[in-house]
């Protein structure tokens, strides 16, 4: 179904629960940008004391207990994970199905990325524009939701920012509609929301209704550069990766950046291109072809750390593309890569481990059309600046502000 939202709109939405059927919404309008509570379980009182905590003492090792088969119970905030700790029914109970060894393994990998969700989540607040969707099938006392907003507004330190509360009416008059309720406090409405035992079982026709009027309610007209310029994780802990020069680059000027972030090229690339809106806009060609390259030499890692970056496909007309990330050593000896399919309208995140390494980095993302193109085709890919980010993110994000101008649970 197509309601003609555009894919940075729907970037303005951040989940927080109670389960996954906001983040179904999203995959139904083909959105798949990661988020931190996108695919989590938890009661809205639970993600409260979270969120007043600051995320203190989030997804340790020893609190992780089985869930169900491919999820994790956080006792510490009562919130569900999805994991790839699995878990087995023995003796009429869940235990896990690897040993400690092979969890604890298993567990710093998707700390990692937790932990990147986590400072990406917190950036986004700061950011501003954001537009946080609450929901509860049976229902949510207004002094939870009071709380959520204090609690966000303390986080995003400003009050701009609106909070979507989705109820479930029989009220016919209702059903899809969206009203504020106070100044940063929407309400939307649906007729019913999905079972928690089928959570993809979505009121489609009510929620994206919900989604289109709270982007009525709330614009945000300088969405796109905000977007751009968002940075995540500390900037000196942190190596950002720079892009080509445009086609404006004043090269009569000294050229500053982090020495640690190398040389880049395009290879194999057309003149379309580009850096666009804070960007890179790639154009992948046939796939018999070589693809379009950004390749960075002589990258200095700091220590064990994970490549980040968000990637859309802009246009709804674009032939979907096949991306390769590569992390290797001097000698061609590879660290990580990871393969993916990026479609049309849709974002999503790019999180690629790499252990600690001597000596300088290579790293090459190439990008081709899933198929030949006919005339008239094209496959294009956006990719923000990507970062390396140390093993440890940090809680607290520093985002870059642009200039303000106006799985089932």
């Amino acid at each position: 179904m197509t309601i003609g939202i555009g894919a940075d709109d729907l970037l303005r939405f951040e989940s927080l629960g109670d389960n996954c059927e906001f983040g179904f919404v999203l995959r139904r309008l083909s959105c798949e940008a990661g988020s931190l509570f996108r695919w989590a379980s938890m009661k809205p009182d639970q993600l409260l004391t979270k969120l007043r905590a600051n995320f203190e003492g989030m997804y340790r090792f020893e609190n992780l207990a089985p869930l169900r088969t491919g999820m994790v119970l956080d006792s510490a905030y009562g919130i569900g994970w999805h994991s790839d700790m699995k878990s087995d029914v023995t003796g009429g109970r869940l235990v896990f199905r690897d040993d400690e060894a092979t969890r604890r393994a298993l567990h710093r990998r998707e700390t990692r990325k937790i932990q990147y969700l986590q400072a990406k989540f917190t950036a986004r607040a700061a950011m501003g524009g954001v537009i946080f969707v609450v929901k509860s099938n049976p229902g949510i006392a207004p002094a939870t939701i009071d709380g959520l907003h204090e609690a966000l507004a303390a986080l995003a330190g400003h009050d701009d920012f609106a909070l979507l509360e989705v109820q479930a009416t029989d009220d016919p008059t209702r059903i899809g509609r969206v009203d504020w309720q106070r100044p940063g406090l929407m309400r939307g409405y649906v007729t019913r929301f999905a079972p928690y035992h089928q959570a993809d079982d979505i009121d489609a026709t009510a929620w994206f209704a919900i989604v289109q009027g709270a982007l009525h309610l709330f614009p945000c007209h300088d969405w796109t550069q905000r977007h751009a310029a968002l940075r995540i994780g500390t900037p000196d802990a942190l190596v950002q990766l720079r892009f080509p020069f445009g086609p404006d680059q004043d090269m009569g000027k000294p050229l500053t950046g982090d020495l640690r972030a190398g040389t880049v090229r395009l290879l194999n690339g057309n003149s379309w291109c580009r850096p666009y809106e804070g960007l890179f806009r790639l154009h992948g060609p046939d796939p018999e072809r070589p693809g379009t390259t950004l390749r960075w030499t002589g990258v200095h890692a700091p220590g064990p750390f994970h490549l980040g970056a968000s990637l859309r496909c802009p246009l709804r007309d674009s032939v979907p593309l096949r991306v390769a990330v590569t992390i290797a050593l001097e000698d061609g000896a590879a660290l990580a890569e990871e393969r993916f399919e990026v479609h049309p309208g849709r974002a999503t995140d790019l999180v690629l481990d790499a252990p600690a390494a001597k000596g300088p980095l290579t790293i090459a993302l190439t990008v081709n059309a899933v198929r030949p193109l006919a005339e008239g085709e094209r496959a294009v890919l956006d990719l923000s600046p990507p970062a390396l980010h140390p093993e440890q993110v940090p809680a607290i994000a520093q985002p870059v502000r642009a200039v303000d101008t106006a799985k089932a649970a």
